[in-house]
């Protein structure tokens, strides 16, 4: 029997390894097997900071440690729903090449679906790569649907510079809100 811990990294001791250990599994296998030579532009003091010195954290990390070494890990981010609730977003679910086909993935989902359970969590969504065959086959047999398929639901995203463009009042229709329609941005 495999035995794959997962570790929850929620105290600052433990945050520095974690982030360390996942910013370079993202940077030097993560990057390198989706094709993205420069990798991401986080420092270790942008994980330490958003994830264990904000409040709310920005994300919460769960490390897989298999033959005392780290396997893999998920990096996830609280959501919400209007329409189930409380959600959660997979940003990274990665297990290291010499460790796959163990059971790791496996076990860092199964840690994640008891910490949703536990949290009254309705839904966990994430982004997998098309050709990731392997991938597919283990979130199909989790019951895992694609969304696209069963709701017709493309995945968007806009970039900083957009942000930054659209909170200035760039690229926005150039038709006025109707008449009586505001909106009022809520920051709490």
């Amino acid at each position: 029997m495999l035995c794959c811990a997962v570790l929850y990294c929620a105290v600052l001791s433990c945050a520095v390894l974690c982030v360390c250990l996942c910013l370079y599994l993202i940077r030097y296998e993560l990057a390198a097997h989706e094709g993205v030579a420069d990798g991401p532009k986080l420092s270790i003091q942008d994980l330490v900071s958003d994830g264990f010195e904000q409040s709310p954290a920005w994300f919460f990390v769960l490390i897989a440690e298999l033959d005392g070494q780290v396997a893999g890990y998920a990096l996830c981010n609280r959501a919400y729903s209007s329409w189930t609730g409380r959600a959660v977003y997979v940003e990274d679910l990665w297990v290291s090449e010499r460790h796959r086909r163990r059971g790791v993935a496996r076990a860092l989902l199964r840690a994640l679906c008891e910490r949703c359970a536990a949290e009254q969590v309705t839904r966990l969504d994430w982004h997998v790569l098309e050709d990731n065959a392997p991938a597919l086959a283990l979130y199909a047999r989790l019951g895992a649907r694609d969304l696209y398929r069963s709701e017709r639901r493309l995945a968007l995203r806009l970039d900083e510079p957009c942000i930054l463009a659209v909170a200035a009042g760039h690229l926005l229709p150039s038709t006025p809100p109707q008449s009586g329609a505001h909106i009022f941005p809520r920051f709490d």
